[in-house]
């Protein structure tokens, strides 16, 4: 599938009447850590349809709540896909959604990131990150996570995690064991969603002189695992990727370029535009 160009100068979020940056200064602002030089806006129909669709048991916040939220004013992007209009992602605060358009203009889907799992009586464990606070409902402090939902011709939400989603991908046992010793964190990189239509699985290790493992990349003691990328039906793991699917951030006119801070130092596993990164084949595990 060709990836669809968006037209320039933000064409998309205009139409939907938002309010975009105009100058430089703008389009380099960081909203939080998944949106660079965003528009401002009422979210895109269907973005704030999903939202409110989720059901009330998969999500730890009152329909009411998110009805009100998405008539509110929100950072979102238009993003290159591959369907007949483009992808779009929103941040409403914590929660976040991502719409991936495939060849069936009738079938979008959806990544979202949002308090699924209540964390008021939950043990602290060292693998979850931090949990948040609830802005309502019952629950006062939750697990933010990401679900994949796709909307039914009953107007539903239905979560579709289980059959679009790969699982983490795996590590061997002689890496886990060195994963453990030197205290690594896997964690799942969803920053470059506002380019393109991948994520990246990797170990974070905690500030140390010591060389990372055999599947280091940057410049800032982290290990390479897998990408998830999305292929126009469904997420797959993949070993490498190109930079047309993991672009670098925008930098100031005369900064070098992919000079940026999350894109610092070498990294084998993203290839050049015209390499076979491109196509390469899915990955179950490492």
């Amino acid at each position: 599938m060709a990836v669809v160009p968006l037209p320039p100068d933000q064409a998309s979020e205009r139409q939907l009447g938002a309010r975009c940056p105009v100058d430089l200064a703008g389009r380099l602002a960081p909203q939080g850590d998944l949106m660079i030089g965003a528009c401002q806006g009422t979210p895109p129909a269907h973005l704030a349809a999903l939202l409110v669709a989720v059901p009330e048991q998969d999500i730890l916040l009152p329909r009411a709540w998110r009805e009100r939220e998405v008539r509110q004013r929100v950072w979102f992007k238009a993003v290159a896909g591959f369907g007949q209009r483009p992808d779009f992602i929103a941040r409403l605060g914590d929660i976040w959604v991502r719409s991936f358009e495939g060849a069936d203009p009738a079938i979008t889907t959806y990544l979202v990131q949002a308090p699924f799992e209540c964390a008021d009586r939950a043990l602290p464990a060292d693998a979850r990150p931090e949990p948040v606070r609830v802005a309502a409902g019952a629950c006062r402090q939750a697990y933010v996570s990401q679900r994949v939902y796709q909307m039914g011709a009953d107007g539903v939400a239905h979560d579709v995690t289980a059959r679009l989603m790969p699982s983490a991908p795996l590590i061997a046992e002689d890496d886990r064991a060195r994963v453990q010793a030197r205290e690594g964190r896997v964690l799942l990189d969803h920053s470059k969603l506002q380019y393109g239509p991948a994520l990246r699985w990797y170990v974070q290790y905690p500030e140390s002189p010591q060389k990372t493992g055999p599947h280091a990349f940057s410049d800032w003691n982290r290990e390479h695992l897998a990408f998830v990328v999305w292929n126009g039906r469904n997420f797959e793991l993949r070993e490498r990727v190109s930079r047309r699917q993991w672009p670098c951030d925008p930098v100031a006119p005369g900064d070098r370029a992919c000079g940026g801070f999350p894109d610092s130092g070498p990294d084998v596993y993203v290839t050049a535009d015209n390499a076979a990164g491109d196509s390469a084949a899915a990955i179950s595990s490492r």
